[in-house]
């Protein structure tokens, strides 16, 4: 089987090389610069590789189980598209070191095609950014990130699970770095059988294997203090099968392809700093109606991007940075009901930043996007941040973001409608911070308005997209943290809890799969010895339909994970994972459970 070469690997490396020099650690170097600048009038959540590893199956468990978003998954490990703030997965943006990486064609990234061990941390930003991210990133953003360290020597993060229903998950990360070069090497392999079944619903998953692999590879050259250039690439390609009710059923399945490469030149002296990215991405999928057969349809997608930030600061406390961007977008169809399409997006905007004193900070920023044979709203954004008192801290936010349409929306043959409007909305939030010692509580109120909404509508004979409705979303999202050291003990406690009303204005009906309340949480202890997790989820009842037609909504659920790691020497650590300990019958899709009771043993070396 495939998987015993990567297990042979994994295990082998982890017996050979179990030391490393120790060296002082130097500057960390991360391409999303557009990350930090908007977490002073906005809440960015972190996700550390550590907390990766508490759910390494895919990153729709992470997501789900670790943030306030809500994943809409059909079975475990399948085709799965978020929602966040009440929005749709194609208002959600997904972001590979600062550059965009949802479907052309789509305009989601399937969240379980997009890999997860691959990257050094993930961010998730709620709220809208199209001032920094452009089209899409109107709900909120999810930012997947390698990093380069310099001086650090040679390191590396080895890690092989293998779990329920044949689950293997795997990851190797290799880094050598002096005070001038750096280099990165990352690669991944998760595959599964899937082949779970759930009593209590008489429902077996049915041809829901799957298999996802990536190659990464990132290097640095630092010039100087102020200059350094640094490269990042991607290889992918994954299989999905897509479940079926009945073992007399057509088995379908879906291949996809992926490369992505970054060249990024970060420049900085004491007034002015410059970040030039080159970007190519490249997409493939193939959709095969009958395994047993060859014939498929499929399309794949290029996109060519330059991205520039010039920040000056000339002035005390004031920074002025101008944005600049191009892309080139092209694709092709094969058998899939599309032509050629290709398209030329340009855009520009104006950031002013200005610090007033020790307590009080505001931001301004307006964008233009210049987009082929098609008219964009003019954005804007506002935000600010103000020290209220040594224990408070106020954060607003207010800004307008869009959607372009896309590649199916537009051309889809027949019924693509190449007349369609860009989605655009308006978006404010005030967050409220609390810190009190290793305490920190944050309650995070918004409301977001979404007008000239995308909707495929049956027609005559077809179904074809039209601007539609306007819909709303509003309610809070409370963030706790909590950590606390006893003796040579660590406890960390963090949880989120959001509370949305979605709904269409024209129906005055609920949108489908954004429950009220959710609520997720977890409770970490660490010692010399290791340490042990306990995780928790609640999920409110869950329209799936426009008419909240209650018989088909989804019940609410609680599900818990557990985990233990065991320190067997200094590099060295053992794991023991069980998800849903209590075998809650839950779902997050209409028609789709999710596993009952399921466990994973892992091997994890850090030298």
């Amino acid at each position: 089987m495939k998987h015993t070469y990567f297990l042979a690997l994994l295990f082998s490396a982890f017996t050979t090389v179990l030391h490393a020099q120790e060296t002082l650690i130097d500057t960390v170097y991360i391409s999303d610069i557009r990350l930090k600048d908007a977490e002073k009038s906005q809440k960015i959540i972190r996700i550390s590789k550590d907390e990766l590893l508490n759910n390494p199956v895919n990153l729709s468990e992470v997501l789900r189980f670790q943030t306030p978003f809500y994943i809409r998954e059909n079975g475990r490990g399948m085709a799965a598209s978020p929602s966040f703030r009440g929005t749709t997965a194609q208002q959600t943006a997904f972001l590979w070191n600062g550059i965009p990486v949802n479907s052309l064609f789509l305009g989601q990234a399937d969240v379980n095609n997009i890999g997860l061990l691959n990257y050094d941390h993930i961010a998730v930003k709620p709220g809208g950014g199209s001032i920094s991210y452009g089209s899409g990133a109107v709900g909120g953003s999810v930012h997947l990130n390698n990093s380069l360290s310099f001086n650090k020597g040679f390191n590396g993060d080895l890690f092989a699970e293998y779990g329920s229903f044949e689950t293997l998950n795997s990851s190797v990360k290799l880094n050598y770095n002096t005070d001038k070069v750096s280099f990165q090497l990352n690669t991944a392999y998760t595959e599964s059988e899937n082949d779970y079944d759930v009593p209590a619903l008489q429902y077996v998953n049915r041809n829901g294997k799957y298999r996802q692999q990536s190659f990464g590879l990132s290097s640095g050259y630092r010039f100087n203090t102020g200059d350094v250039l640094y490269f990042h690439s991607q290889m992918s390609d994954g299989l999905q099968y897509f479940p079926v009710f009945f073992e007399e059923d057509t088995k379908t399945k879906y291949i996809t392809q992926g490369f992505r490469s970054l060249l990024h030149w970060d420049h900085q002296n004491q007034h002015f700093s410059n970040h030039l990215k080159l970007a190519f991405l490249e997409e493939q999928f193939r959709h095969f109606a009958d395994i047993e057969k060859t014939e498929s349809t499929g399309s794949g997608g290029q996109l060519f991007m330059v991205k520039n930030d010039a920040s000056w600061t000339r002035i005390k406390n004031l920074v002025l940075i101008l944005q600049t961007e191009f892309q080139h977008q092209k694709a092709e169809g094969f058998q899939s009901g599309k032509s050629n399409p290709k398209r030329n997006l340009g855009a520009a905007a104006l950031v002013v930043k200005k610090q007033w004193g020790k307590s009080i900070y505001t931001e301004g920023a307006i964008r233009k996007d210049f987009i082929e044979n098609m008219n964009s709203p003019l954005l804007f954004s506002f935000g600010s941040q103000i020290k209220a008192a040594p224990f408070y801290t106020i954060k607003l936010n207010i800004s307008k973001n869009f959607r372009i349409p896309t590649f199916n929306d537009l051309y889809w043959e027949p019924g693509g409608n190449p007349d369609l409007k860009p989605e655009h909305s308006v978006q404010i939030e005030l967050g409220n911070e609390f810190q009190y010692k290793n305490f920190t509580l944050e309650i995070v109120p918004y409301y977001l308005r979404v007008s000239d909404l995308i909707q495929w509508m049956p027609g005559n004979t077809i179904w074809t997209p039209f601007n539609t409705n306007e819909a709303e979303s509003y309610g809070a999202e409370v963030y706790g943290n909590f950590f606390a050291k006893i003796g040579n003990h660590q406890l960390k406690l963090k949880s989120a809890y959001t509370y949305a009303l979605s709904k269409d204005l024209e129906t005055q009906k609920s949108l489908m799969y954004v429950p009220k309340h959710k609520f997720s949480g977890t409770a970490s202890f660490m010692t010399k010895f290791g340490s042990i997790f306990i995780q928790g989820m609640f999920t409110g009842l869950t329209f799936t339909s426009t008419d909240e037609n209650r018989r088909t909504a989804l019940n609410p659920s609680t599900v818990i994970n557990a985990g233990v790691q065991i320190t067997l020497s200094p590099h060295l650590q053992l794991g023991i994972r069980a998800n849903n300990i209590f075998n809650e019958v839950y779902q997050t899709s209409q028609h789709y459970p999710m596993p009952f009771r399921n466990f994973g043993i892992s091997l994890r070396s850090q030298f």
